[in-house]
């Protein structure tokens, strides 16, 4: 599993070494960022087969910027740790596991077979604009819906259909003065009853035009 990286992200203390030599025996590479807003652009540049993600460091982040730190993780296999308090061992939490599952079973079921993505580097913002999401150009049926949040890189759309992750959409924001349908590729899938969390799908823009960022840079993100 040498070729398996795992971005860990942890603040500055006791836990992180614990984290370390836990992840380490496993032979993935680990890279370490110390909060959510001191991603680097090496970390950035890298791409990552799973997050390993303490849970203090998650919820320092959550009181200072909640939409930020949901819209980093929601495209990657992620996994909670703490360290139990009596036992002193590295606990691991995430969804659908089972019991006596260890962050090796979660690296092996959950990031293994996880097509490796780079972290997103640019905020979005929560904010729901009505779309209409086409399959393809040509789709005489698009799905009315609206967006969960949105920046200049892309958005998170909800939606109950059956997606896959790699291909092409289009879709039609609403709310902009230019309806030229913007072309997307879909990177990550949050299937309806999959979990606790919003169905849909993460797009990364892929062609749109000046005049439409514009609109959302002015709109929507200042």
């Amino acid at each position: 599993m040498i070729d398996i990286r795992i971005l860990l992200i942890v603040q500055d203390g006791k836990n992180k070494q614990k984290y370390l030599d836990v992840l380490t025996q496993y032979g993935v590479e680990v890279f370490v960022a110390s909060s959510f807003h001191e991603l680097s652009e090496d970390i950035c540049q890298r791409t990552y087969h799973g997050i390993f993600l303490d849970i203090q460091t998650k919820m320092a982040a959550i009181r200072e910027n909640r939409d930020y730190v949901y819209g980093l993780l929601e495209k990657f296999p992620v996994a909670q740790l703490k360290v139990d308090e009596k036992t002193g061992d590295v606990v691991s939490y995430y969804y659908n596991q089972q019991p006596g599952d260890t962050p090796l079973d979660f690296i092996k079921n959950r990031c293994r077979n996880f097509v490796p993505q780079k972290i997103r580097s640019d905020e979005r913002k929560e904010l729901h604009l009505n779309v209409r999401l086409f399959k393809n150009p040509d789709d005489r049926r698009p799905e009315l819906t609206v967006t969960r949040n949105i920046s200049r890189g892309g958005c998170f759309i909800f939606s109950t259909r059956r997606w896959i992750e790699g291909v092409d959409v289009w879709i039609d924001i609403h709310e902009l003065s230019d309806h030229t349908l913007i072309r997307a590729q879909i990177r990550n899938v949050v299937k309806w009853g999959e979990a606790k969390r919003i169905p849909g799908i993460g797009i990364e823009f892929k062609q749109i035009s000046e005049s439409q960022l514009e609109d959302i840079s002015k709109q929507f993100l200042s």
